[in-house]
């Protein structure tokens, strides 16, 4: 749908690209059973959508930091704030509209999921918004600026909670499973939890974080899924009317 049209992406995008392609997304959906409760869970995330047949465009220009560019006479700032949610988070910043595109740095009325981290940048990201004049979509409903404020605590919140747990010597699941999410278990897949208290436990050990395959935490968070009897992410019966 956009080949031959200029498209815009940050390093670190570049760099993650092609790192799971629609295809392994599309096979779980198809048959789960080889990748066992993972599988079943990402076939539950995922089987409304169809990942069949689409074919990667990778960006036509590559930025670091910061960019500017004119868009039908609108001035655009791409601004790198990755990594956090993945490597190559970017926000969007039109400052005469007064409006900032976050993408997944804000999961507006959802759990939010740190993949790559460090959760600092994340914070710090959360932070640069909230001097911005602007209004702010993101991941979910049209929000302002407490939505940013929500995000931002809920992320220091678990960072301060996490390392407690690192502290005393518990492992990553049992630091989560420790973490009272209070009025912020109220918010969509609080299963996502899991994933980031990997990616924080990672950080505290002060080394390099390994390169960890995201397929087998899907099976971490279908075990806090049904710990906390959340059911079916999409509800029941499943969207896509398949028994998974």
């Amino acid at each position: 749908m956009v080949k031959d049209t200029r498209i815009i992406g940050s390093q670190g995008t570049v760099g993650e690209f092609s790192h799971v392609p629609p295809s392994v997304f599309q096979g779980m959906v198809n048959d789960p059973k080889p990748f066992g409760r993972a599988g079943e869970f990402v076939a539950n995330c995922f089987c409304p959508f169809d990942y069949s047949g689409i074919v990667l465009t990778p960006p036509t220009e590559v930025f670091s930091g910061q960019t500017t560019v004119m868009v039908v006479g609108k001035q655009v700032h791409l601004i790198e704030v990755g990594p956090a949610h993945t490597k190559g988070d970017t926000l969007v910043y039109l400052p005469e509209e007064k409006i900032v595109y976050t993408g997944d740095i804000l999961f507006n009325e959802g759990t939010p999921i740190a993949w790559v981290g460090p959760v600092s940048n994340w914070i710090h990201a959360c932070e640069r918004i909230l001097e911005l004049d602007v209004d702010v979509p993101g991941h979910g409903p049209i929000a302002d600026k407490q939505a940013v404020v929500a995000m931002r605590d809920y992320l220091v919140y678990v960072l301060d909670e996490s390392r407690e747990g690192f502290d005393v010597g518990r492992d990553f699941l049992a630091a989560a499973y420790d973490i009272d999410l209070g009025e912020y278990g109220s918010w969509d897949a609080a299963e996502r939890l899991i994933v980031t208290v990997q990616t924080l436990f990672d950080g505290f050990n002060d080394v390099p974080a390994p390169e960890r395959a995201p397929i087998p935490y899907f099976e971490f968070m279908k075990d806090c899924r049904d710990k906390h009897g959340l059911g079916n992410v999409h509800g029941d019966p499943y969207p896509c009317g398949r028994v998974h």
